[in-house]
């Protein structure tokens, strides 16, 4: 589908047109404004948690990140330590281990040893823990001589890491406020999975581009949303295991719940070596005080080889605490399906036979996973590819706190604009008893013709006077009295602007009976058309018809003239001031500003039509100026002396930092590039300098009402539906309906990523994207396609906004819409400010 490049200006250039609504939004979006809702609490909770716990969380994810692969970290940076030289000679038996490490250590009590079957490993010994149980002191030992090698690098930091992973290291350790506070961020990690699924799901779920496809063309809040939301759709899976084997360690009921559940029995108790003094010779609380007769194990042992032979890799041997109890040994055997999947073993001390044996393969699934639960939670369970994937999402959790919180600010920022622009000061009253009997009308394509009519009543107002200020198609003649000014311009062939097309189809169909009624017609129009301001002479002559009386001829102004056609309306000016109105300074336009094109982004290479750029600027030498949804940009180029100003639809907010335009390359029959479209494709420079007017099109305006919108558009068109989606989703609006025509899926897909974004957060409730060149028609047909729809969002108070091509799509869509409503109901939309155009 193809679309043109604005190259036309001024309110009655053919080259614009626009009809005017209200705003739409969906109310579920907008708190207890628009009554409170699942979606509404889930949202709200979903950054409130995101901006407070969310920090607990990118802090927990760093530090497991850092912990993935602490055991081969510490071994690759403690050579002699970690590891030993191999030798023939065989390793001390355990008795004799023990014996050497107490000869280097005798004020300490040792609770267990580790011993690995491969030669070039040091065996580790546990000492008994200090007050309140705590875990003691681990020393690596040369397994052939007893040497104590002492701790290995980073083991300090290491635990200093864990320390904060666990519980933030605070005062308390696993028993204070820390473990509460990471255990509620777990919590609330599992519900972010749950609710940000929930918020993000798209209408096409089945389209895995929908969920994963993350859009690098994307920029500002867009590119944000992006991140968060489909990197988070990446690692949601992950999460979900963290969070879930997270809660392991922060709660008892829910580890006694999911034993429970995933074995169908109690937790038993807690096997393993027996915390510090607990029993033996150990003194309470301390480190120990050695024992005078510590119970040999070399039976145990012995054992144990007979048992498993070669084939363990690592086994933890616990130490009878007294003598007659049994030793038990966990071990690990070689090529084991994961890093915690642990066999275990109680023999006899004294003897050596196997009293039970419990073998991690022949568990049921609930109860492996159950001994392997810090496996899963690291990912190590699933293998080194496994660990490597829960490492590097663990690591990317602060990017949803940043992306989250970046969002949030952009969010509140936005709102912050929206409540100063709904309290801008209105007019100032006129005093009472002022004249009530003037009335002025206007016919507005962009919103020029209704800024004079403002304008002109202003004057009036400074005179004492107290005009009404009406659109043309509110007015009734049979209860029109007193005086009647009208400002009007000309849409295409002379045709009236859409609000004004009900009007002219009705009223001006035959004269009325205007006797007594003084009048007097401000008519604008582009003198490149044979009938320049046709529908403002149209109006005149109907008037005077009517019966009503000419205060003076109809001004007529050429508002595409550079200057804004200063003479004529001056002209219009000094007759004002003969019913009147005060004297004032003449309505020059506004001077241009200074601006530098800061971007230009090719949005369809490889594409049958003509290039279409994203282009950006930013003010040169003052504060980023206002505008609104719908407003226009006038361009001067800077490539012919002679040119006028071209007008494109801004693509943007303020609140975006830029000024954005979406412009189509054009082409002349010559080869040459159009004038306009040129200038700001090719001919200027990347940084350099263009002159810039900001206009207001209130005739484009957002509605002002919470309800739903139908937006349609077709190529460069986008643009000034753009600026509407960002102003709806900036004030957390929905219940929108984009119907968007171009030529290929492949090459035309223009911000396809900031549509899906709007459409996962439920700025979109609805989008057709139709492409001509792929089968799919043009947007008039899928609109002709979807009457029913149509009429039940209409029934529902829609508002339809159309932007593209005056070429094929408008008058198409026109054409379908009065279809599907009928010309009568169409006109009254019209008419209402719930079908606006803006047309090029």
């Amino acid at each position: 589908m193809s679309s043109v490049t604005r190259e036309r200006a001024g309110d009655a250039a053919p080259g614009r047109n626009v009809v005017a609504g209200r705003n739409a939004g969906r109310l579920s979006w907008r708190g207890p404004a628009g009554g409170v809702t699942g979606r509404w609490v889930i949202y709200q909770l979903h950054w409130l948690l995101g901006i407070t716990l969310g920090f607990v969380l990118a802090l927990m994810g760093l530090t497991g990140a850092t912990m993935s692969f602490e055991d081969q970290i510490m071994r690759a940076l403690s050579p002699g330590v970690i590891t030993v030289a191999a030798r023939d000679a065989p390793a001390l038996s355990p008795d004799a281990l023990v014996a050497r490490v107490r000869e280097q250590r005798p004020d300490t009590r040792i609770e267990a040893l580790v011993l690995s079957a491969h030669k070039d490993e040091a065996a580790r010994v546990l000492f008994a823990g200090g007050v309140g149980g705590n875990r003691g002191e681990r020393a690596y030992v040369d397994p052939y001589d007893g040497t104590v090698l002492g701790r290995a690098t980073g083991e300090e930091f290491f635990a200093f890491v864990r320390r904060l992973h666990r519980w933030l290291a605070l005062p308390g350790n696993g028993d204070g406020v820390g473990r509460q506070i990471t255990g509620a961020a777990v919590l609330a990690l599992l519900f972010f999975c749950a609710s940000g699924l929930y918020l993000r799901w798209p209408r096409r779920p089945l389209d895995w581009r929908a969920w994963l496809k993350l859009d690098t063309q994307a920029q500002g809040r867009a590119f944000l949303w992006s991140l968060h939301a489909v990197v988070g759709t990446w690692v949601l899976l992950v999460y979900l295991v963290i969070a879930l084997t997270g809660l392991w360690w922060s709660y008892d009921w829910y580890r006694d719940g999911v034993v429970q559940l995933l074995t169908g029995q109690p937790l038993p108790a807690r096997e393993g070596p027996p915390r510090g003094g607990r029993e033996g010779g150990g003194r309470e609380g301390g480190k120990g005080g050695g024992e005078a007769a510590p119970v040999s194990v070399d039976a145990a042992w012995a054992g144990f080889l007979r048992q498993a032979g070669d084939r363990y890799a690592v086994a933890l041997l616990s130490l009878p605490g007294k003598p007659g109890g049994p030793t038990r040994i966990r071990y690990r055997l070689e090529g084991a399906p994961a890093d915690q999947a642990y066999d275990e073993m109680a023999l006899d001390t004294a003897s050596g036979a196997a009293k039970s044996e419990s073998r991690y393969q022949d568990k049921a699934l609930g109860a492996q996973l159950i001994a392997s639960v810090l496996a899963v939670h690291r990912g190590s369970y699933f293998g080194t590819g496994g660990a490597v994937v829960f490492m590097v999402a663990a690591g990317a959790m602060p990017l949803f706190t940043i992306t989250g919180l970046l969002l949030y600010l952009d969010r509140r920022r936005k709102k912050k604009a929206a409540r100063l622009a709904r309290g801008a000061a209105s007019m100032a009253p006129v005093a009472a008893g002022s004249d009530t009997t003037l009335t002025i009308a206007y016919a507005s394509q962009t919103g020029t013709a209704e800024q004079l009519a403002w304008r002109t009543a202003g004057v009036l107002r400074g005179g004492g006077l107290a005009p009404e200020v009406v659109p043309l198609a509110k007015l009734d003649p049979k209860t029109l009295r007193g005086r009647l000014l009208v400002v009007a311009s000309t849409y295409g062939e002379g045709e009236p602007p859409d609000d004004a097309h009900g009007f002219a189809r009705k009223r001006m169909a035959a004269p009325a009976d205007l006797a007594g009624v003084e009048y007097a017609v401000l008519a604008l129009g582009d003198r490149q058309y044979e009938t320049f301001c046709g529908f403002g002479r149209a109006l005149d002559r109907w008037l005077a018809d009517s019966g009503a009386t000419r205060l003076f001829d109809a001004v007529l102004v050429d508002a595409n003239a550079e200057g804004g056609d200063a003479q004529a309306l001056h002209q219009w000016q000094e007759q004002l001031r003969q019913i009147g109105a005060i004297a004032a300074p003449d309505w020059a336009p506004e001077a241009y500003s200074r601006w530098r094109l800061v971007e230009r982004r090719l949005l369809n290479p490889g594409s049958a039509g003509g290039p279409a750029y994203h282009l950006s600027l930013e003010p040169l030498d003052q504060p980023l100026p206002a505008w609104g949804p719908g407003d226009i940009a006038q361009i001067l180029p800077d490539n012919d002396a002679t040119a006028h100003h071209r007008d494109y639809s801004i693509a943007s907010l303020p609140l975006d930092g830029r000024l954005d335009l979406l412009v189509r390359q054009q082409t002349r029959p010559d080869g040459s590039l159009g004038l306009g479209s040129g200038w700001l494709t090719a001919g200027a420079a990347l940084g350099g300098e263009v002159r810039v007017r900001l206009r207001p099109n209130p005739g484009f305006h957002a509605p002002t009402a919470p309800v739903p919108m139908i937006l349609i558009g077709a190529g460069t068109g986008l643009a000034g539906l753009r600026s509407h989606l960002k102003h709806r989703q900036a004030r957390g609006l929905g219940d929108a309906w984009l119907l968007f025509g171009e030529r290929s899926a492949a090459t035309d897909a223009f911000h396809a990523g900031e549509i899906a974004a709007w459409q996962a957060d439920g700025t979109l409730a609805r989008v057709d994207l139709v492409y001509s060149r792929d089968g799919g028609g043009y947007v008039q047909d899928r609109l002709a396609a979807q009457g029913d729809t149509v009429r039940a969002w209409v029934e529902r108070g829609a508002v339809i906004y159309v932007c593209g091509s005056l070429h094929g799509m408008a008058p198409g869509v026109d054409r379908a819409l009065e279809a599907i409503l009928g010309r009568e109901r169409l006109d009254a939309l019209s008419a209402e400010g719930r079908y606006r155009r803006d047309v090029y």
